[in-house]
């Protein structure tokens, strides 16, 4: 819930609401990712992060400590209506952490966007440096408050986590600090762990009021893992480690925004979910 989509001249809250709405469609419509990588994608043909293709994109070259680990995520595109919409592709560090990520919306420009990620001597994650720039707070082994700067849209936030006894994360609650723009967003699981539903509450326009504007309910999953960054609760943290079979979306304040999506996957030799489609949408997935 979380940012994405990365002017007419109306009212500001309306402005503020529709942007939050197209972000949570962004991620709640799980169609951010990829598919076949030809050419006139205008993205990587190969994964291989050491390849000298003229079709990789340009803008910043991984760190020449990014390697390649076999099975890990790769490149994600999505499309909708044959249309890219969206690339992604992953680089880590030895260890397996992520160093960066390059993605672009190139419906929307042709600008590339690179996320870097710095850790301490622990590897403990402490900020990540791109469009957005977040430095997190930890508690033992839990982040419970991060400060977010995104000068284009709407300068610092501070986003704050509460979790359960299981350590999943129940609440999170962000406050726009120039702005003052609230939003609150409730977490509900599956027995086995699994996200079962988000709630989606704004205050936007001072009234110090919460109004739950969006409710995603998810109906089970499939037994295939899920490493790739679709839906984020924690910037660039999966928050669905396996794939859902369908998603019901409402808006409760508006009308024309609802949504029910059934999911079907493709799988590679090894059995990995190497597609995703789910009416005009589809999703490709590609491993190192």
């Amino acid at each position: 819930m979380i940012e994405w989509c990365f002017q007419l001249e109306i009212k500001m809250e309306y402005f503020i609401e529709m942007k939050t709405i197209v972000t949570f469609l962004l991620l709640m419509t799980m169609s951010i990712f990829f598919t076949n990588c030809s050419s006139d994608d205008g993205i990587p043909r190969t994964v291989n992060v050491n390849s000298k293709d003229k079709d990789l994109p340009p803008g910043p070259a991984p760190s020449s400590t990014a390697v390649e680990l076999p099975g890990y995520p790769g490149i994600i595109k999505k499309y909708q209506n044959g249309e890219l919409n969206y690339w992604a592709q992953y680089y880590y560090r030895p260890d397996g952490q992520l160093l960066k990520i390059i993605y672009s919306y190139p419906d929307s420009g042709s600008e590339i966007y690179t996320d870097t990620f710095y850790y301490n001597s622990a590897g403990v994650l402490l900020k990540i440096d791109g469009h957005d720039v977040y430095d997190f707070y930890w508690e033992d082994d839990r982040i419970v408050e991060i400060i977010r700067y995104n000068g284009m849209w709407n300068g610092r936030s501070k986003i704050q986590y509460e979790y359960n006894t299981k350590g999943q994360i129940t609440q999170k609650t962000e406050v726009n600090l120039d702005f003052q723009e609230k939003e609150k967003i409730i977490y509900s699981y599956f027995d086995d762990g699994n996200l079962k539903m988000i709630e989606q509450y704004g205050d936007y326009n001072g009234s110090k009021v919460y109004t739950l504007y969006f409710v995603t309910k998810f109906e089970g999953y499939t037994a295939d893992r899920n490493f790739f960054l679709e839906l984020e609760i924690i910037p660039r943290q999966t928050a669905q480690n396996f794939y859902p079979t369908a998603m019901e979306f409402k808006h409760l304040t508006e009308s024309g925004y609802d949504s029910y999506e059934t999911y079907d996957y493709k799988h590679d030799s090894r059995g990995r979910v190497i597609e995703k489609t789910f009416g005009n949408n589809k999703v490709v997935y590609q491993y190192y």
